[in-house]
């Protein structure tokens, strides 16, 4: 009897190692899952990051663009002012010059 009982307990141990492994092999997976969800998750958050920076780079770039739309702008303002203060030039010295003979 203390042989079929040790033989019983063998097998039980046996039985009890195989179980722990197939939980390790579980946990094991697990733990794989996570690092696969890990991975997803770093992919994402690193997509999301380059996504930002692509805005911020955009935003500066429509920043810039509107800046030196101002200032083309402005400039067009100031020559169309010049064009116009000449033009009243002209208009003032012709018609001092063009008097001419009727004067006397």
């Amino acid at each position: 009897m203390s042989e079929q009982s040790s033989r019983f307990t063998r097998g039980g141990a046996v039985a009890a190692a195989l179980a722990i492994a197939a939980l390790g092999a579980g946990v094991a997976g697990c733990g794989s899952d996570n690092n696969n969800n890990n991975s997803a998750s770093n992919a994402i958050n690193s997509v999301k990051s380059q996504a930002n920076s692509v805005a911020s780079q955009a935003q500066t770039a429509l920043n810039n663009v509107s800046s030196e739309a101002n200032k083309v702008s402005t400039a067009a303002k100031n020559a169309q002012q010049q064009i116009q203060s000449v033009q009243s030039q002209v208009q003032t010295a012709t018609q001092k010059n063009s008097g001419g003979g009727y004067g006397y």
